[in-house]
């Protein structure tokens, strides 16, 4: 980051993600990110089918119809962190995973972070990991704020954007 300032340039952004892309990440967090891969390339290839007379046109209904299925994989996946959004009681632990996934839209995903993070964990939590499909920096620069106070606070906020062929963490905050 850029040390006169306290706003991120492309440079610094780049450097960040140029690093090693697993530096850091627990392999909990790397397993959560397979399943999201793996879920994210059957349902690109069950919609380009060639029989499909419009590629893609539906998949916000598949991924809707899938992402329990994804949810119930990751729980089963991963033991150690608090996944959210959750089919069951957290257990509130210093790790928490947030899917923004699909239909779950990044502020939706931002909001349920702060909202675990501040207020539902009952301050167990130490990191949050957004995981996401997504990266809308409109969605993101109202919650900077609430990010900032977060890592005030010395939690750590973590963000990975999550393709069917990769995925790359988005820095976004100074606790790095």
């Amino acid at each position: 980051m850029s040390e006169k300032r306290e706003v991120w340039m492309v440079g610094d952004v780049l450097e960040a993600m140029s690093g090693d892309a697993t530096q850091g990440i627990p392999q909990y967090v790397m397993n959560v990110v397979n399943e999201i891969q793996a879920w994210l390339a059957d349902t690109i290839a069950e919609e380009s089918q060639p029989d499909q007379p419009e590629l893609l046109q539906g998949v916000d209904r598949q991924m809707s119809a899938d992402l329990d299925y994804l949810f119930a994989q990751i729980e089963r996946v991963n033991t150690q962190t608090d996944i959210i959004p959750a089919n069951k009681e957290l257990e509130n632990r210093e790790d928490a995973i947030i899917l923004s996934l699909g239909p779950i839209l990044l502020d939706e995903g931002l909001r349920m972070m702060v909202d675990h993070v501040a207020l539902f964990s009952g301050g167990a939590c130490k990191r949050a990991w957004i995981i996401s499909d997504t990266w809308v920096i409109g969605d993101v620069l109202p919650y900077m704020p609430h990010l900032k106070a977060l890592c005030q606070k010395e939690i750590e906020l973590r963000f990975l954007l999550v393709t069917p062929w990769g995925y790359s963490e988005i820095p976004w905050t100074q606790a790095r």
